[in-house]
């Protein structure tokens, strides 16, 4: 019977009118700051929305280390670009270790492997015949907010390093930054605001709480997409399969890495992460949001890395910032646009 509602509400969300976002001319360029791996990981999954996204014009890609190292997050992203026709996008080479955070047995024992300069394993097709930019990721996006001033927004969907590098770089870089789109943290006064990488903290931040503090406390105008709104998204074997009804690159390549995980387990449900940062800048209203200060403990302890949101300030956080943080999920016209758009016809 569950099986069955499902199906309905598939069928429902696939084919009723009205659920394709509006089309606009405005476009918005971005800065695309990544610790980028293939799908099925969310950075992967996350950039082929953004390219697909008319509203969005990426004027480069920086990467940063975080899900593996800056070596492997370059070689995908390169890759990726090749699969999706885009060469034209720039690739910058941003960080390679934390700021401040040094390789723990910890670190070694659970997910990631941001610590390791090893050489990257090859991606789907081989490794890319393109190859990133002499200058840094730090230079590119100084220098790129610099020459347009309030104009860029930055989506930064791995550890914020690449970014605090930037703000202590250049006295006027956070007053010249657009916005900031951020996938990380975790509100605990918030509904699902468990940490995935200790109790309370979340991976992005967890990896560079130095890097995050920074940036949080910047003045940057910051849309936060915390792990809360991600425990909103539920990606069954059901959806995926109304994902991949086109034949295009993209879908081909989902087809190679995430099915393989519905292969061996078809009942499995995958929450969605940094599709839902990109999707929310091309959408406002897909996700709710709430005015809160939020800032992050540095202090080496156990909680290292937790991020800390409330609606006013309270001792200790006098230098936290407002923010807008996400909570809520249109999970229906999220998976709608994300489906809808990954099978759009890659340009020649």
């Amino acid at each position: 019977m569950l099986k069955i509602k499902l199906i309905l509400l598939l069928i429902t969300v696939f084919s009723t009118p009205g659920l394709v976002i509006a089309q606009t001319d405005e476009q918005t360029p971005i800065i695309f700051d990544t610790d980028f791996v293939m799908p099925p990981a969310d950075d992967g999954m996350a950039l082929m929305l953004a390219l697909q996204s008319p509203e969005l014009i990426i004027l480069g890609i920086t990467t940063v280390m975080g899900n593996e190292s800056l070596e492997t997050a370059t070689s995908d992203v390169l890759r990726m670009l090749e699969i999706a026709n885009r060469t034209d996008i720039p690739v910058y080479q941003g960080a390679d270790m934390p700021l401040v955070h040094d390789k723990s047995d910890f670190s070694v024992s659970q997910y990631g492997n941001w610590y390791s300069n090893e050489a990257p394993k090859m991606p789907p097709g081989g490794f890319a015949k393109i190859t990133a930019k002499s200058k840094s990721a730090m230079s590119f996006l100084v220098e790129s907010v610099m020459d347009q001033p309030g104009k860029i927004t930055i989506v930064a969907i791995g550890p914020l390093t690449n970014v605090a590098q930037a703000i202590r770089a250049e006295p006027t870089f956070a007053k010249k930054v657009k916005s900031l789109v951020i996938m990380g943290g975790a509100i605990a006064s918030l509904a699902d605001g468990a940490g995935n990488i200790t109790p309370n903290a979340e991976y992005n931040f967890w990896v560079d709480p130095e890097a995050a503090y920074v940036t949080l406390r910047s003045g940057i105008p910051i849309e936060l997409s915390p792990l809360n709104v991600s425990r909103k998204s539920a990606l069954s074997k059901e959806y995926y399969e109304q994902m991949i009804l086109r034949e295009t690159p993209f879908t081909q390549l989902l087809k190679d890495t995430v099915g393989k995980r519905f292969e061996n387990d078809p009942d499995s449900v995958w929450l969605m992460y940094d599709q839902i940062a990109v999707a929310s800048l091309i959408d406002s209203s897909i996700v709710t949001t709430k005015k809160m200060y939020v800032d992050v403990n540095i202090n080496h302890g156990i909680s290292y890395g937790v991020s800390v949101g409330g609606e006013e300030l309270w001792p200790g956080a006098e230098g936290a910032q407002p923010m807008n943080v996400q909570y809520d999920l249109d999970w229906v016209r999220f998976i709608k646009m994300f489906s809808e758009r990954i099978q759009r016809p890659i340009p020649k």
